[in-house]
């Protein structure tokens, strides 16, 4: 008897957590986006060596109740570029001489835990 007390339990309870038609929906859509993806600047010629970057974000659908996160802005290459936080959300990006190769340029907030896109930064 309680074996088939116990069998009936569990037959319920899986059919209860499979919700209505049998599966669960996560249509979760998140962006998470450093705008322009890409810039040049000039490093010889004032305001053409400052490039401002951007975070932009969204979410819809069935997405986890994680908070947004407001990070800080970095750069790869530190003795070439700099990059200013304005706002959290805005980077000032200041060319200080040539890349041999693009910068990257990042942000470390999240938007519902999932962290923006990279961006580059070239500098001439």
């Amino acid at each position: 008897m309680k074996t088939s007390v116990l069998f009936s339990a569990m037959i319920s309870l899986s059919v209860l957590s499979t919700g209505c038609g049998g599966t669960s929906s996560n249509n979760c859509i998140i962006t998470a986006n450093i705008t322009p993806a890409s810039a040049i600047g000039d490093h010889s010629s004032s305001p053409a060596n400052l490039v401002q970057f951007s975070t932009t974000g969204s979410a819809s659908g069935n997405c986890p109740m994680l908070p947004d996160t407001v990070g800080t802005w970095s750069t790869s290459d530190p003795g070439n570029t700099s990059i200013s936080n304005q706002a959290g959300t805005v980077g000032l990006a200041t060319c200080l001489g040539t890349t041999t190769t693009p910068a990257t340029i990042s942000n470390s907030g999240t938007i519902r835990g999932k962290g923006f896109t990279s961006a580059t930064l070239t500098c001439r």
